[in-house]
């Protein structure tokens, strides 16, 4: 008699047992469930789209819930940024091409400096203007060209030209930097103490000529390590779409 009810209670623990594994285990499938449950329920999901629908049963909701438990969401891809850097990448070299082929062959349509004036001026006097910023850009980008930030990657020199001569040299060079896509170069005029009667004539006429054209966006005196005075650098626009 005592053996049996010995059995009997030894059953009934191992059941509890057994009851107290499957609650652990639905705790854990139910915390799963949880953490991938969407924010939106279907009701609300369907009616968002103006569609009638009808309430989902619990059970299939659970059903849907418990197929998807192991979803993990998609990582970002910077796979289509990467193709569209690309491509602008591409259609500015084709663009650099194109002008460099022109240039060679004499036939650019690039802005020329035959067109400008000698005695433009705005509000400065007859001294060589220290600094200028194209009306369309911000006040940054003349601070940054004083700063430093672009690198000066052509120079030309026009110390002892004439007008004329530095208007010629001053144009091709000036067209073959946009031709290369050169961002940033120098102009070397000199403080103009070689001139005779009417003064220094070179350094305020080159600035007035910068300041007509469009693609230049900025200028400033080069530092003393880069000519100082006697030397302007010059932002050029790199392509005709506004970019710096």
């Amino acid at each position: 008699m005592k053996a049996n009810k010995s059995q009997q209670v030894f059953n009934e623990l191992k059941t509890l047992k057994t009851l107290k594994k499957q609650l652990k285990t639905q705790q854990k499938t139910a915390s799963a469930v949880r953490s991938v449950e969407p924010k939106e329920s279907f009701t609300t999901l369907f009616s968002s789209q103006g569609k009638k629908t009808t309430p989902i049963a619990p059970a299939d909701s659970d059903l849907f819930l418990q197929a998807v438990r192991d979803v993990q969401p998609l990582k970002s891809s910077q796979r289509h940024h990467e193709q569209k850097k690309r491509k602008q990448h591409a259609a500015q070299q084709a663009e650099l091409f194109k002008r460099r082929q022109q240039h060679a062959i004499g036939q650019s349509r690039l802005p020329s400096l035959n067109g400008i004036s000698d005695l433009y001026s705005t509000d400065y006097d007859e001294q060589p203007r220290p600094s200028y910023l194209n009306p369309m850009c911000g006040t940054d980008v003349l601070r940054h060209l004083q700063k430093g930030r672009w690198a000066i990657v052509s120079s030309i020199d026009l110390h002892g030209a004439t007008l004329d001569q530095a208007r010629i040299r001053l144009d091709y060079f000036l067209q073959h930097s946009l031709a290369e896509g050169f961002k940033c170069v120098r102009i070397v005029h000199g403080k103009g103490y070689g001139s005779k009667d009417s003064g220094p004539v070179l350094p305020a006429t080159v600035r007035r000529w910068l300041s007509q054209l469009d693609f230049v966006l900025a200028y400033t005196d080069c530092a003393p390590r880069e000519g100082g005075e006697g030397a302007v650098k010059v932002l050029l626009r790199a392509s005709p779409h506004f970019s710096i």
